[in-house]
Formats: C-alpha cells, structure tokens, sequence
C-alpha cells in the first residue's frame, strides 16, 4: 500500500500546485479549452509521483533516485505549459500598456530604449548566451550540491524553485503581458535591430520555440503571457543566493551568468524594467517564508 508519509515537502508542494492548477483550469473550463486534458493529465502525475516516492523509499536503485531527484526538470515545463494553455483564455485582456506606463514614471523612459544606445553585436551575443543559460543554471547548482553530498540541500533548492515557479503563475493570471519585443519593437525585425554574431538567432529561435512561437506573422497572438513577474529575475535570484548560501563551488559560474541575465531580460527586451522588480520581490518573498512552508509540509515520519 502506497504511503502519502512517503512523500518530501517538494513532492507535496508540487502536488498541492498540479492540483491547484487543475482547480483553475476546471473552474473556468468554459473558457479553458483543454481543461480536461489538464485535470486527467495533473491527477495522474501526482500519482504517479506518490508512487515513485514509495518505490524510492524501498528499492533506491538508481533509476528511482535519478526520477527522485530530478523529476522536478519535466514537471516545469509541463506546468509552464499547461499556463500557455490558460492564461490567455482566462484574462484576454494584455496589460503591457500598463506596464509601460508604469516604466516610463519609474524609469523616465522605456529602459530597453536606453540599454538600445549601448548595444553592440558583441554584448548581445554574450547576453542572449547568458539569458538561454536559464535552465542550466539549475542542474549545475543541482550537481553541485549532489557532489557535496547535501541532498538537504539539493532538495531545499528545488523545493524553492517550484516554489517560485508558482508564484509566479498568479502574477501571469492576474497581469498577463507579452513584453517589449512585441509592443515597442517590431518582433519580425529583431535579429536586425539587435543583432549578435553567431548564436543569437539560434538561440532566439530555441527560446522562441518553448515560448510557442512558431510563426513570427502571428507571434504576438501566439506567445506565452509570461512577463510579470519576470519569472527569469525570481528564478535566477533564487538560484544564485542557494549558491551562496551553500558555499557551492559552481557559484563562481553561476553568479556572473546569472547578473547577466538578469540584465539581458531588459536588454534582449524580453522584459519591462517593472518585470524584473517585480521578479526580484516575488524571490525575496519566496526566500523569506520557504522556510516555514517546507516545515508546514514536512511529514510527521520525517
């Protein structure tokens, strides 16, 4: 028999959030065209990751600990999808022009017109290089910490990772945007406009593509409403200050990539200058009560 003590506080938290997400999405399944798919598709994972924690508690072969461990990768990118699929349906209505306004009385002006007047091929093929390491950032972290032999650790980082993650997604729910590339510039025009030298267009298409963009004729109507808060600030940030809380070695790596991206997502105007504050809050918020939420979810076994 199947034992929910079995379970960590990332697994309890991330089923917690599949099933919040399937909640919404039946909710407003008038407006949600895939929420059934959404409900049978989020129950079934959260079975299945009861299942895996009971299989890893008895077994620990090597194949249930790398699913253990690492399960947390797939599980974003399917929920980051599974927003695609609601976002939009639920609150049609984009608030960049609010955003911009917002910008321009915080900033004076649009801060991806001001970071445009230092831009050269060379400091934006290293930024989008920056910017596209997002993801890597996580598993070298995740490694690290695994090598040192902390997997209080490892599990604590992802533990808030997921945690921002969604965070997150209630900031893409009530305050949907597709950002400055589509509302102050031309989309279509962006490798000519701001243009690096031998990865950018690769990399522009690569993160494109995860974003749904598929057609740049229809690129502003089919990408993801994922700007604010700037899910790459609070991610980033969480990331780089579990390095230093940790004393891994990878923060060496992981720091200067990481203040580069962040810098990128104005620069490669992905991002409002109000998206990354808002990003770096959502990831102070985060850090400040992960605590007490991991206690709250903490099996009484363990």
């Amino acid at each position: 028999m199947f034992k929910l003590t079995e379970l960590r506080p990332l697994d309890r938290l991330n089923i917690l959030g599949l099933i919040g997400i399937a909640v919404v999405a039946v909710v407003f399944h008038s407006r949600v065209e895939y929420y059934l798919t959404i409900l049978i598709v989020n129950i079934a994972v959260s079975l299945a990751l009861i299942v895996l924690m009971n299989w890893d508690s008895k077994s620990r072969n090597l194949i249930t600990r790398f699913l253990a461990r690492w399960y947390t990768l797939p599980l974003i990118f399917l929920t980051f999808k599974e927003m695609y699929l609601m976002v939009h349906p639920i609150n049609p209505h984009d608030l960049d022009y609010l955003l911009i306004r917002i910008d321009r009385v915080i900033f004076g002006t649009d801060p991806t017109a001001f970071l445009d007047k230092i831009a050269t091929p060379g400091l934006t093929e290293f930024l989008q290089i920056c910017y596209s390491s997002f993801y890597f950032l996580w598993i070298i972290l995740g490694i690290d910490l695994l090598r040192k032999g902390d997997n209080k650790g490892f599990y604590f980082f992802f533990f808030v990772l997921m945690y921002g993650f969604y965070t997150s997604y209630i900031g893409y729910l009530f305050v949907p945007a597709i950002g400055p590339r589509f509302t102050l510039y031309d989309f279509a025009k962006l490798d000519s406009q701001l243009p690096g030298l031998y990865l950018t267009p690769f990399l522009r298409n690569v993160i494109n593509s995860g974003e749904s963009i598929t057609n740049v004729a229809q690129a502003a109507m089919l990408a993801q409403r994922d700007c604010f808060p700037s899910g790459h600030t609070e991610m980033t940030l969480i990331t780089m200050l579990t390095a230093i809380k940790y004393r891994a070695k990878s923060a060496m790596v992981i720091l200067p990539l990481g203040a580069g991206l962040i810098f990128a997502t104005i620069y490669m105007r992905y991002h409002y200058g109000v998206d990354v504050i808002a990003g770096a809050l959502f990831a102070i918020f985060v850090l400040l009560t992960a605590n007490w939420l991991e206690s709250k979810l903490q099996s009484k076994k363990r």
